[in-house]
């Protein structure tokens, strides 16, 4: 973990190293900002558990660049159940239909069918694991730039920029309202200094995202 200043950047590639060495981003998304960090960074991911003040029973959202990575988990899915999922991350060209769809997608139960398992503290006390290929070219850039070994996927963790309570940052200047050390005396100082910022603008979106759940196609929240 870092103890150095935390990096504020326009650089994907500056912000996929900070994730790398197990610091925490703030980000914007398609709708609100998020933070998150590498999703198979143990560590970090009980960091944004602890920013965020949230139990680590409930799973997180993973993104990602594009589908193609997560092919064993869509597979798993019937041809219909799959199209959806994919339909559902094509652009639509009417801005006040746009909203980000995130998946609960089933975990394989063959043994060694996914070339690196989906751990616990992602997916909660779930079977599954939520996740959304993510619309931002910003943010795909971001996740493309974390495959690794280790994550295969280009998964980061996406929650939420905002302590519980508070509604989610929507700039750049209200994500460093919250977790800045030097505008938010009431944090944790080496907290804060794990929190790094990706410059950029959400994609305005309007409507709040929305998670279903692939098998059913029931919405979820």
């Amino acid at each position: 973990m870092s103890s150095a200043i935390p990096l504020v950047t326009h650089s994907t590639l500056a912000a996929a190293r900070w994730l790398q060495a197990g610091n925490l981003l703030a980000y914007p998304t398609e709708s609100v900002w998020g933070i998150g960090c590498d999703a198979f960074d143990e560590h970090a991911v009980q960091q944004v558990l602890a920013i965020k003040q949230r139990p680590i029973d409930k799973g997180m959202i993973v993104v990602t660049d594009s589908a193609e990575r997560i092919a064993p988990l869509l597979n798993i899915l019937d041809s219909s159940q799959r199209q959806t999922v994919l339909d559902s991350w094509q652009p639509r060209a009417d801005s006040l239909a746009k909203q980000a769809q995130t998946w609960l997608l089933p975990l394989p139960t063959a043994p060694k069918a996914l070339a690196v398992a989906i751990p616990t503290w992602i997916t909660g006390a779930h079977s599954s694991v939520a996740v959304r290929v993510i619309a931002h070219p910003q943010i795909q850039e971001l996740c493309a730039a974390l495959v690794s070994d280790s994550n295969p996927y280009g998964f980061m963790i996406s929650t939420s920029c905002n302590p519980a309570g508070k509604p989610p940052a929507l700039t750049l200047e209200q994500a460093q309202a919250y977790f800045y050390a030097d505008n938010n005396p009431a944090i944790d100082k080496e907290m804060a200094n794990l929190v790094g910022y990706l410059k950029g603008q959400t994609l305005g979106y309007q409507l709040p995202s929305q998670i279903r759940d692939a098998l059913s196609g029931q919405i979820v929240r």
